[in-house]
């Protein structure tokens, strides 16, 4: 007969192994806030997110609006050798193009009416850190030479300055336009555009991240929940979710979710999903007025008596024959209204009247 010792379980070892499992996966959920989801397409995108971030090269993040650009660019930022220094955004969209080049390389004091001091660019408030350039498909193609030129020298002259500013920063920049097209079409640099493609990465959109809707959908339900009343969302709501296209992507199931919340009670039906009730009635100008009904007969050529003959008959359908209420809107006096009635040859009150 065969006796086998069996070694003693250490419980404190098996409690300390699973107090690092745990903090290992708190960590890695503290490197990615706002990035959630399971699905093979998007743990893949965020895994070469994460291995881009270990080199100092340039990235270009391309992908459809709503799938969550910046807050990758952000990751990226974070576990990168310059996490100690600010990342500067600056929305390429949101500026015209004189605004733009001044919020990108800054100005001189005196460099134009109006200049009373000195003001740093983004490039320059980058140094050492992150510059994210959002939405560089919209930057306007005079703008793109001298864009290019800093970032291939990494320096660059204020407007208004003899003196060239130097720089060392990491460029970080994301489109929801197809670049490559564009540069087929001439409405965006070929050489920015290589400039900016070092390290590529494309995010997927929200309809090829399967069951990752119902994931963020509760996500969303405990960030948008009152405390302690996080509601239940019902299966035939997680259904209808999933067999939504996203066009909006990721904002728009957020937005969703906090309208679902805030109007749903302790629970998220699929009811939640239609419009309210008031959105299905007619619209409230369903009598038309003076102003929309005036057009019928305003063209090019129209006799002004028929566009006023035109313009009184509407609004005294407006007003159920009302001859008082029709001056009123019409800014005249109510003999006005009756000689114009006369005038027309218009029908009397009680055929105007619903």
């Amino acid at each position: 007969m065969r006796i086998y010792l069996l070694k003693p379980v250490c419980f404190e070892n098996l409690d300390r192994m699973a107090r690092q499992l745990l903090a290992q996966g708190q960590a890695k959920e503290a490197e990615t806030p706002g990035l959630v989801g399971s699905s093979f397409a998007f743990r893949a995108a965020v895994e070469h997110a994460r291995r881009l971030a270990g080199c100092d090269g340039d990235v270009l993040i391309q992908a459809e609006s709503g799938t969550g650009k910046e807050l990758v660019a952000r990751m990226i930022h974070r576990l990168s050798r310059r996490c100690q220094a600010a990342m500067v955004a600056v929305n390429c969209a949101a500026f015209p193009e004189a605004l733009l080049e001044s919020e990108l390389f800054g100005y001189a004091k005196g460099a134009f009416t109006g200049a009373l001091a000195a003001k740093p660019g983004k490039l320059e408030l980058a140094h050492r850190g992150t510059l994210l350039l959002d939405e560089v498909g919209d930057m306007p193609l005079a703008l793109q030479p001298k864009l290019l030129r800093a970032l291939q020298e990494r320096e660059f002259d204020r407007l208004g300055d003899l003196q060239p500013v130097k720089v060392d920063l990491r460029v970080i920049a994301t489109t929801n336009r197809p670049l490559e097209s564009m540069v087929k079409a001439g409405q965006f640099r070929a050489d920015l555009y290589y400039r900016l493609n070092v390290l590529p990465l494309v995010l997927p959109p929200l309809r090829q991240r399967g069951k990752d809707v119902i994931e963020l959908a509760e996500h969303f339900a405990r960030q948008y929940a009152a405390p302690g009343k996080l509601p239940k969302l019902t299966a035939e709501f997680l259904l209808r979710l999933e067999r939504h296209s996203w066009p909006g992507n990721v904002r728009e199931l957020a937005n969703l979710m906090q309208r679902a919340v805030v109007l749903s009670g302790e629970t998220v039906g699929a009811d939640a999903l239609d419009p309210p009730p008031w959105q299905e009635s007619p619209p409230l100008e369903a009598v038309p007025d003076a102003a929309s009904g005036a057009s019928d007969n305003l063209r090019a050529g129209a006799s002004l008596a028929s566009i006023e003959k035109r313009l009184l008959e509407l609004t005294l359908t407006a007003t159920g024959g009302n001859r008082s209420r029709t001056a009123e809107m019409l800014g005249v006096s109510l003999r006005t209204v009756r000689n114009k009635i006369r005038c027309y040859g218009l029908p009397p009150r009680r055929s105007l009247c619903p």
